[in-house]
């Protein structure tokens, strides 16, 4: 078993590469680039496709992304159940993102292909698709973010493990969402779609399996020989208070993530009147990663002076004030004014992953203090949990906006109402949703001090 240390023990870094583990953390974060294609690619097109594409009525669409999801309440809990019971030469987690890269890359190519099939319109197989994305996805994902409180030792650890990640989630949402302009360049409508799905899923399948290699020398921990049973598993997990917090605020930040997603391929080609939004998107997301990526050593910086959690809470204010500029979005707007925009959503978003990705192990390291169990699988199952309802109810909602404010699929063009509709949504739901995770973020107290004052279980006998 490693060996915790205080992270007063020893100097901050001045930078990642200065780090002694950081071979083992850029091996183990890479993997976040193809499930960050995954799930960015679909948190982008999966509305548009479903609706531009494929002709399905907003509002069905919504219900649809909405059935696809259900299967997740089980999946992703029980799959941090089995992880954590899971024993192999190679460790509890690392088989598991061999398989869960495979599924994830197929299923990517299967759903982006379906509008050229005889079944484009069957509404079971396209629920079916989804749901089987969204397995791959749980079963990389769960034993993935299960990880770092295994491969991170203390509290400012984990906080440079999660720099790498997030600098390699703000590369791979800019692929993930130019999967608009790739579609278009590689031939439009449902053959560029087909062809982009294809390339994807290659990508995905590669960048999910790197983390496997990356980290095979890393020490294996082995499972807690206690039994414990699955209810009893969540129901301690559930009390501990650090991590219902954390989940609540991370449930409800990610709609709005998720929303701002979504919407950025209907307000950039409705409200803005880009004939190619796929250009426009790329250019958004350029600026917003390079600000994303040039702005973590900041948060960082900060979160080690005045906390995470209050951290988090100017992050959230700058993501929301990103999201309002929308209101005076419009054709005549200039290219720096829609920069500008991008790089003040780059810089909130650096802050907002980075807090909420840093957090989640300290809430599992002092779930283990409190009781000696190591049950990292049940609790990022749980995050993932949260992650993958946001990514398909975020855009379920925003879809029954548009139904209300009467958008057309594949309809060219919109009526002024529906366009004033899409204006509103990208301003006020994210800013809805950020606001509310404020309330249970308040009610996150873990600091690095309680942390590393509670003493570390003995290992059991072997």
């Amino acid at each position: 078993m490693a060996t915790h240390t205080a992270s007063s023990a020893a100097p901050e870094p001045t930078t990642l590469l200065g780090d002694p583990n950081w071979k083992l953390h850029l091996g183990w974060s890479i993997g976040t680039i193809g499930a960050s294609i995954l799930l960015n690619s679909f948190a982008a097109l999966q509305a548009a496709y479903l609706t531009t594409v494929m002709g399905v009525a907003a509002a069905t669409a919504g219900a649809l992304l909405f059935i696809a999801k259900l299967w997740d309440i089980f999946s992703n809990p029980l799959m941090g159940w089995i992880t954590d019971r899971t024993e192999t030469r190679w460790g509890r987690r690392r088989p598991y993102l061999l398989l869960g890269g495979l599924i994830s890359g197929v299923a990517l190519m299967i759903f982006f292909s379906a509008a050229q099939t005889p079944v484009a319109q069957s509404h079971v197989l396209i629920v079916l698709t989804l749901a089987l994305v969204g397995t791959g996805y749980t079963i990389f994902n769960v034993p993935y973010m299960a990880m770092p409180s295994e491969l991170a030792d203390n509290y400012r650890e984990r906080t440079r493990m999660m720099s790498w990640r997030v600098t390699f989630i703000g590369i791979a949402t800019l692929i993930g969402a130019s999967a608009q302009k790739v579609a278009e360049l590689l031939g439009e409508g449902a053959v560029g779609y087909t062809r982009m799905g294809v390339l994807f899923g290659i990508l995905v399948i590669i960048f999910m399996s790197l983390p496997f290699f990356g980290t095979a020398s890393a020490p294996i921990r082995p499972r807690d020989t206690q039994r414990v049973s699955f209810g009893a598993q969540l129901k301690t997990a559930f009390a501990n208070k650090p991590f219902m917090a954390l989940l609540a605020v991370k449930f409800v930040q990610l709609f709005g993530l998720f929303t701002a997603t979504a919407m950025s391929f209907f307000i950039i080609k409705f409200v803005l009147g880009k004939d190619k939004p796929g250009t426009w998107m790329v250019i958004f997301l350029v600026v917003s990663t390079i600000a994303q990526v040039l702005t973590i050593p900041f948060w960082r910086k900060l979160s080690l002076a005045i906390e995470k959690q209050k951290t988090f809470s100017i992050a959230v204010a700058v993501f929301a004030l990103s999201s309002l500029t929308w209101l005076f979005a419009n054709p005549a707007e200039s290219v720096w004014v829609f920069c500008a925009r991008a790089a003040l959503k780059g810089f909130g978003a650096a802050g907002l992953i980075l807090m909420a990705q840093s957090m989640l192990p300290d809430v599992i390291e002092y779930d283990y203090r409190k009781t000696g169990l190591r049950r990292e699988g049940v609790f990022s199952g749980w995050y993932s949990f949260v992650e993958k309802v946001a990514s398909a109810f975020a855009p379920s909602l925003l879809l029954l906006g548009y139904a209300w404010f009467g958008f057309q699929s594949k309809a060219p063009a919109q009526t002024q109402e529906t366009i004033d509709g899409i204006r509103y949504c990208a301003a006020f739901l994210p800013c809805l949703y950020f606001g509310l995770s404020l309330i249970p973020l308040s009610f996150y107290k873990l600091t690095q001090r309680e942390l590393e004052s509670m003493p570390i279980p003995k290992p059991a006998p072997a």
